[in-house]
């Protein structure tokens, strides 16, 4: 097949769903991808997939235009940021490779990356929604770091709500991580209060994303016996609240019982509330990080107390992964099959999760099993191999029903 695939961010290890997509498919098929990239170090990242050999091309998206776009759609109805991404050069790009190439299918990723696309595409389309970002939005209006984050995600829910309903009902096919973004979806495209379209509803289908295993190798070598990781971008808003109940609400009751634990926060982009965080001579906070597996790999115990979250974790994918053993709430494992107490430990009240983590610290016989299990979890239900398997036979439908709808139009 010939795929044209579109992301409204450029590719990197750090992304490893759109990154693992585009390298293992590359091993099967003709991909060429266009991303949008807003910095040099943006730049560098795709030039280096392009010295491996992947067709990646940069679409430059300045940070200012980026913000104008969405100080303009504060008083419309569309969702702040599909009109942060509405990339008019990504437009343009996209429409000269389709009259350019012979693509079959275009996959496009995540919802910023609808706004840039064409009204019209002759060809069939796969959208990976990734995550139902309403229901993110929803949940950010209850457990929001800040009072002006819970007022804009109460904004943004109903505005994304209503535009997700509408693009359910354009593309072929949608893609989603977890059975619960899957349920949400579904409910969005049977409301009726949202729209009269009459247009049926494409197919959703959740399809996880995969771990690099020989990139995320388990790690047996030697770790720091009282040092606690919490990973991802640390500008992203759940994160956010993330590390702030973490440091205040859990991290006391751990420093309780062995005060010389170690507490780093490693993430691009971590706000002022995040870094002021490093006051305390325990808890490092590091910025931006090329590769986050020495961390991880370093770290005893890898914590995701996330208050809210859709989709999959990939902080809990990679920790697993590379053999550290994970202690996460129910709203992290939600979109995950892996079984708590035996592939990772699940907390939600303070009490509960510094008692978990405690016992990881203390009890080297559990920390080997959660250890051992979560790196066989990772095996089991995020193998590239399988999953490619499953999206090559998605396009494959969607490109066949696609000719089947054009040839029963012209009979």
């Amino acid at each position: 097949m010939h795929i044209l695939f579109v992301a409204p961010y450029p590719l990197s290890r750090i992304r490893i769903r759109s990154y693992g997509f585009v390298s293992q498919l590359a091993k099967r098929h003709d991909v060429t991808a266009l991303v949008l990239c807003s910095n040099k170090r943006e730049v560098r990242d795709v030039q280096a997939l392009r010295d491996d050999g992947l067709a990646i091309y940069a679409v430059e998206d300045k940070r200012v235009w980026k913000v104008w776009r969405t100080l303009r759609a504060i008083f419309t109805s569309q969702p702040l940021q599909v009109a942060f991404d509405a990339s008019p050069r990504l437009c343009a790009a996209l429409n000269e490779h389709m009259a350019g190439g012979d693509f079959d299918l275009v996959h496009v990723e995540f919802i910023r990356a609808l706004g840039a696309l064409p009204q019209e595409i002759s060809l069939p389309v796969v959208w990976d929604a990734v995550d139902c970002i309403s229901m993110l939005y929803e949940q950010g209006t209850k457990y929001g770091a800040t009072p002006m984050l819970r007022l804009i995600g109460k904004s943004e829910a109903a505005r994304t709500r209503a535009y997700e309903y509408t693009q359910l009902r354009r593309f072929q096919h949608v893609l989603v991580t977890s059975p619960r973004d899957q349920e949400a979806l579904r409910l969005i495209a049977q409301d009726a209060g949202l729209g009269a379209d009459k247009r049926p509803p494409a197919p959703i289908t959740v399809l996880p994303h995969g771990v690099d295993q020989e990139y995320y190798q388990y790690y047996q070598g030697e770790r720091q016996p009282d040092m606690l990781i919490f990973s991802g971008k640390m500008s992203f808003h759940a994160n956010v609240a993330g590390a702030l109940h973490l440091a205040k609400n859990i991290m006391p009751l751990i420093w309780r019982e062995r005060p010389q634990v170690r507490l780093v926060i490693a993430g691009s982009k971590p706000p002022a509330s995040v870094r002021s965080l490093a006051r305390d001579p325990r808890v490092d906070v590091t910025g931006y990080i090329d590769d986050l597996r020495s961390f991880i790999r370093e770290a005893h115990v890898a914590v995701c107390p996330l208050p809210y979250a859709v989709g999959v974790q990939n902080k809990a994918l990679e920790a697993m992964a590379l053999g550290t053993p994970v202690v996460a709430s129910s709203h992290v494992t939600a979109g995950l099959k892996a079984v708590p107490g035996q592939d990772i430990l699940v907390a939600d009240e303070p009490e509960l999760f510094a008692q978990a983590v405690l016992c990881l610290l203390d009890d080297q016989a559990l920390w080997q099993t959660i250890s051992q299990n979560g790196h066989m979890y990772i095996e089991k239900h995020h193998n590239w191999k399988h999953i490619v398997n499953d999206l090559t036979s998605i396009y494959a439908q969607s490109i066949y029903d696609t000719n089947a709808s054009l040839f029963a139009q012209e009979r």
